[in-house]
């Protein structure tokens, strides 16, 4: 069928404007949905230990963070969900100061095609898969530390402000345990996270193309 030939009720006209920032998704008419969203993320990266609260040292150098907001819709423009994720200013870090290498290894095309064209040869289906929030799995370098304002739509309750010292939220910081979105060093992190992970699991790596592992199995 060709594109002039689509009946009109088989195109996906409906169009959803993402919010460029918090102050947008908080004026949105959705907005008590993208607050709910930010919940769960924060949430989220607390329980994966990505940082701890910390009263803020004084003269301390602070990377700010930014929300990304993103609806995911099905194919007849409804929406699906609702995505937000905090992410680090990484324009702001400083080279030699809050980061040194930032290169993180991307796979070979050959490599895919060759694992294509054996799981065509030995009829094994080939399969991919996503690893949810990977970045803030791996840990940060320990000889770095880096200390995020406190991101906006984080509350505290007055109980917690007191038992941390503090009578504001704008006094307190978060201080990072773990790789996080829009570092400039995060896509290595989980790089080397990840092949630490393989190389235990009794994978080797390829010589001439260091994201692509392989594993031996003996058959009867």
């Amino acid at each position: 069928m060709g594109a002039k030939h689509v009946p009109v009720n088989r195109v996906n006209a409906v169009v959803h404007e993402d919010p460029k920032n918090y102050r947008q998704a908080m004026r949105d008419p959705r907005a008590n949905k993208w607050k709910q969203v930010i919940k769960e993320e924060l949430d989220a990266l607390e329980q994966n230990g990505t940082w701890r609260v910390a009263k803020k040292p004084p003269g301390t150098k602070c990377l700010l963070t930014k929300w990304v907001f993103k609806l995911k819709t099905h194919a007849d423009g409804t929406i699906e969900r609702y995505k937000a994720r905090l992410v680090a200013r990484g324009d702001e870090q400083e080279y030699g100061v809050d980061y040194t290498f930032t290169f993180s290894a991307v796979l070979e095309m050959v490599s895919g095609k060759v694992v294509l064209v054996v799981s065509r040869i030995w009829n094994i289906p080939a399969r991919h898969g996503d690893v949810p929030n990977a970045y803030v799995k791996a840990n940060k370098e320990t000889e770095l530390i880096f200390i995020l304002l406190i991101p906006q739509g984080m509350e505290f309750t007055e109980e917690q402000l007191r038992a941390l010292g503090v009578t504001s939220k704008y006094e307190l910081v978060l201080i990072l345990e773990k790789g996080l979105y829009g570092l400039k060093q995060s896509g290595r992190l989980w790089n080397y996270l990840l092949h630490g992970i393989l190389v235990s699991l009794g994978f080797q790596q390829c010589y001439t193309d260091s994201c692509f592992t392989s594993r031996a199995r003996e058959t009867a």
